[in-house]
Parts: structure tokens; C-alpha cells; sequence
């Protein structure tokens, strides 16, 4: 990235000119250091832009029409003119042929998109619809490149290689590190690395290569001896190296590099961009709050809710009014609020301090709310759930070692912080989960975690001073979601116990479709049947 926070990519040169991609526009700027100029204003993807050997127009990709097509721009401005129509998630552009072609790499009517091959598309033939181009018959490959050299025109290929470039496969060592390929004749085909940009530079063969640990630039001769690197990166990948012939410019970390000399003694030197842009994609913007919904607590009217969003707790009336925030302090995340039955509060977990803590608050009123009170700061773990007692006095807490804790929260303004929080039982085979009160908050209902990665029990736990713990199901299943009627004389629960194979009418095999069923369970032996007659 650039010291004014641009980030660079996909550069080419022509002459004293190079293009690349900022901003999902393509620019121009001048090679020695000076202001770029935006070429386009799509405001959508666009990457792999390459000069005509002329320098009046450059062929690139963009994603105008949704998908990724060849689209020609003139250099000193106006409109573009759409070369392909092809459809192909992958296209991208190679370069020119020296008769005026554009040079491209696509999947274009193949069934899978790593079989892409090289097309050579004219520039000034028909276009529409119709016009794709003529394939070339070299088979799949993943680059090309076409140059006169030593009198004699040759097509470097690489082959072998997914559609994906090495700074995403970082030191990848598997069959698809890719293969360059000189009319025929392989090249360097020990090279343990993965290849990418084969470049037809002077009389030499340039490509990017992490044989050595990192993305860089090197180059050999064509029968591929002298291999010489010429980059020096070590904590980024050198990417997207283009040439003109004679020089090569690339990106590494939003940034250009230039090399001009291929000498063993020369080194790559950076260019200097002014990037006009307003930084687009880096600007504040609004969240949607729906997108970022955490979890909400309607409290005991029914009229509003307390509703956490990104970190953030905020009161919502459910007609109308303003969005009021409970807790919405910069870099502290809040989650799983409960109200506190009828006190008009609310409990919530904090990391104000590093650790998990309960913060009790004042919900939004017209005389203003009190300070929040916290408590047991580092006594909790990390919580994984919380559960608030009808009558408001009492929480919950499910801590990811196993505890279940019981927090006084009845007088928070002059209870000790360090104090209230007793361990109602510890599990020694996970957490334990679904914790659910009785109506009058005297009896606490969960599911225990059993031996096994699914077995789990029902217990029920009476909150008092001596806390009495009963098992309501012996563990052999799955027991799962205690939950009590409003009448507090029944608890209802899921388990999974129905082991009735039927045959499943799609496949024909044995499936268990009614395994997991409600049961209830009453809570004295007093109480009859809700299903007698």
C-alpha cells in the first residue's frame, strides 16, 4: 500500500506511460513520479490491463456486464468498445500479438474452469455476440506469451497451473506448481516452485517464482540456463508482473516495482504514484443492523427490545421511536442480554476488562439511567450462555469449563463485585446448556453432558442455600431444551429415544426420521396427566 493508503495493482507500461487497477477503475500515470489519472469511472471490477504495442489503446477485464469480459479503452479517453461475450468466470488478458491481437487466456466453452485455453481476439474484426475469437491450438495453459525473438517468432506457454496465483497458494509443492513450455521444450523442470507471469524479456525468459520461500521476479536464458533473481522480497509476494519487451513492472503489497536492468548487480526500484482518488473503499459507511443481528431480549410488556448489533446494545420500541444505546462503548464487545424480569434492567456479558464480566444497567428512561454496575470481573470463563430468573434476582451462566454459576444480581448497588457468584455444579464431559428457570425462580433446569460426544441428561437444581441437584432423565439419550410450564407443575424437554427404523421413500434405506420427540414430565406425584381421561 502507498503512503496515501492506495493499493496498486495489475500495472503495464508503455514508453514513459503505465496503467493498473486502483479503486476498481483503471488509471494512467506518468513512469517517472507524477499523478495518476483515472481512465474509466465503472466503479466495478477490472484487472489484467495491457498497452497495444502502438500505446493508443489497452485491452482489460472488467466486470461491466457482471461477468469478467475483454473490453478495449482508448488511452487519451472515451468510450470502450467490448470485445468478447464469452461468459468465462476466469478471463483474463496476456498481452498482444505483434500483428495487433489481443492475447487472452479463458475457459470459454470448456466444462471446467480449470481447463482454459489461449484465444487470440482481433481488435478491428466484427464484434457482437458472435465474434469470440479463434482458439489456439496449444491446449489448456494458464499463460502465453508471443515475441519475436532472435529473428525468429516464439510462444512461451505455462501449463499446469489452477487459475489461481501463487500470493494465494503460498508455497504450494503440488502437481499444479505449473510448467513453462518454449515451443515445445520444457523449461527448467526442476525448479521446485510455483510459477506464475511467464514473460518473453530481451533475449531472456522472466517469470515469477517461490522456489525460495517467497514470490520474486528471475529470469533465465531460452534453454534455460543462468537462472538469476533479481527481487529480493521477503515478507510479501512479488504479483502481476508485466513487460513491455525490455522492462518488467510488478505489485507487492499495493505498490510498484520497476525493473530495467537484468544484470546480476541491478536492483528493482519503486515508483512513486500520486493516486488523485477520494479512497473510496476505505471511507466510513453504514452497516445494515439487520445483517449484524447478535442475539435481543424483548423485556415482560412485550413493547420493546434490547437488540445486540456488532457488539454494540441498543433499546427498540417496536412501533416507533428512536434507537436508544444501552452499551455501545468503542472496542468493547457486549452480547447475550437478558432483562431482569420487571426491575427495568438488564444484564449483559462485557470484555471491558479483558475478561468476561456481567454488567447490570438501568434500561432507557426519562429521568436518565444510573451507571452500569459490574460484576464478577474474571470469575466466569467465557461465557457461552445466560439466563436471568423471572423474578430478576438471580442469573445463570454457562462457562465454557464446564461451571454452571449462580450470580446474585438482587442488590447491585451495594453488593461487593468480587462477591454473589457460587458453582452450582461443574460437568466434566463439556458445558452444559439449555438452562432454563421455573415461574416462581426457585428451580433450575439444564441439560447435563454425558460420556459421549451426544449424550446428555435433564437435571433440575432448587435454588436455595443447600441446592438440592435431582436427575430427571438418566442420561442414555439425548436429552436436550428443559423447559417448564407456565404453570411450573410440568417440564417438557426433546430427546432423542425413537430408534423405529423406516424405510426412507427417496432412497430406500433405513432411516430414523421420528427420533427426536417432546416428552413432559411432572414435577410432583400429586400431579396427574394432562393426557388422562
Amino acid at each position: 500500500m502507498t503512503d496515501e493508503g492506495a493499493y496498486l495493482r495489475y500495472p503495464h507500461l508503455h514508453g514513459d506511460l503505465i496503467c493498473f487497477a486502483a479503486e476498481d477503475d483503471l488509471w494512467i500515470a506518468p513512469l517517472r513520479a507524477g499523478r495518476a489519472w483515472r481512465l474509466t469511472v465503472d466503479r466495478t471490477r477490472i484487472s489484467h490491463p495491457r498497452f497495444s504495442p502502438d500505446g493508443q489503446r489497452i485491452a482489460c477485464v472488467t466486470w461491466r456486464s457482471l461477468d469478467p469480459e475483454i473490453y478495449l479503452v482508448p488511452v487519451r479517453g472515451g468510450p470502450s468498445q467490448r470485445l468478447t461475450y464469452w461468459g468465462a468466470g476466469d478471463t483474463r488478458v496476456r498481452g498482444w500479438t505483434p500483428e495487433g491481437d489481443v492475447l487472452a487466456v479463458a475457459s470459454h466453452g470448456q466444462p471446467f474452469s480449470y481447463y482454459s485455453w489461449a484465444y487470440r481476439v482481433p481488435v478491428d474484426g466484427p464484434s457482437g455476440p458472435g465474434a469470440a475469437g479463434s482458439q489456439l491450438p496449444w491446449g489448456p495453459v494458464a499463460d502465453i506469451a508471443v515475441a519475436e525473438q532472435g529473428g525468429e517468432r516464439r510462444t512461451l506457454l505455462l501449463s499446469g497451473r489452477p487459475p489461481h496465483e501463487p500470493a494465494a497458494w503460498k508455497r504450494y509443492r503440488g502437481g499444479a506448481m505449473g510448467r513453462l513450455w518454449l515451443h515445445g521444450t520444457r523449461l527448467l523442470p526442476d525448479l521446485e516452485g510455483h510459477l506464475d507471469c511467464a514473460m518473453f524479456v530481451g533475449e531472456r525468459i522472466a517469470f515469477l517464482s517461490d522456489h525460495e520461500g517467497v514470490g520474486n521476479l528471475y529470469s533465465c536464458c531460452p534453454d534455460g540456463s543462468d537462472l538469476r533473481r533479481h527481487t529480493d522480497h521477503d515478507a510479501f509476494y512479488a504479483r502481476h508482473a508485466a513487460t513491455d519487451g525490455r522492462r518488467v513492472i510488478y505489485q507487492c503489497a499495493g505498490e510498484l516495482w520497476l525493473v530495467d536492468d537484468f544484470s546480476h548487480t541491478a536492483k528493482p526500484r519503486r515508483l512513486d504514484v500520486q493516486l488523485g482518488g477520494p479512497r473510496a473503499g476505505r471511507r466510513p459507511y453504514q452497516v445494515p443492523a439487520a445483517d449484524h443481528l447478535d442475539s435481543l431480549a424483548v423485556d415482560t410488556t412485550g413493547r420493546a427490545s434490547a437488540v445486540c448489533v456488532r457488539g454494540s446494545l441498543y433499546w427498540l420500541t417496536h412501533r416507533d421511536g428512536p434507537a436508544r444505546a444501552i452499551a455501545d462503548e468503542p472496542g468493547v464487545r457486549v452480547r447475550l442480554p437478558e432483562m431482569l424480569g420487571d426491575t427495568g434492567r438488564i444484564a449483559y456479558i462485557t470484555d471491558a476488562e479483558g475478561e468476561d464480566a456481567i454488567e447490570v444497567a438501568d434500561l432507557p428512561r426519562a429521568s436518565g439511567p444510573r451507571r452500569p454496575v459490574r460484576l464478577a470481573a474474571g470469575r466466569l470463563g467465557r461465557v457461552l450462555e445466560l439466563v436471568s430468573s423471572p423474578d430478576g434476582e438471580t442469573l445463570a451462566v454457562a462457562s465454557h469449563d464446564g461451571a454452571l454459576l449462580l450470580v446474585d444480581v438482587g442488590q447491585t448497588e451495594e453488593a461487593d463485585p468480587r462477591s454473589g457468584v457460587t458453582e452450582l455444579i461443574r460437568s466434566l464431559n463439556g458445558p452444559v446448556h439449555d438452562l432454563a428457570f421455573s415461574p416462581d425462580s426457585r428451580w433450575l433446569a439444564w441439560a447435563h453432558p454425558g460420556v459421549g460426544r451426544s449424550l446428555s441428561q435433564i437435571k433440575i437444581a432448587k435454588i436455595t442455600e443447600s441446592a438440592a441437584i435431582l436427575d430427571v432423565t438418566d442420561g442414555r439419550f439425548e436429552d436436550e431444551q428443559p423447559v417448564f410450564t407456565r404453570d411450573g407443575r410440568f417440564l417438557a424437554f426433546l430427546s432423542w429415544r425413537g430408534f423405529d427404523p423406516v424405510y426412507d421413500v427417496h432412497t430406500g434405506d433405513l432411516s430414523f426420521p421420528l427420533g427426536c420427540r417432546p416428552y413432559l414430565v411432572p414435577l410432583s406425584s400429586a400431579t396427574l396427566s394432562p393426557f388422562a381421561l
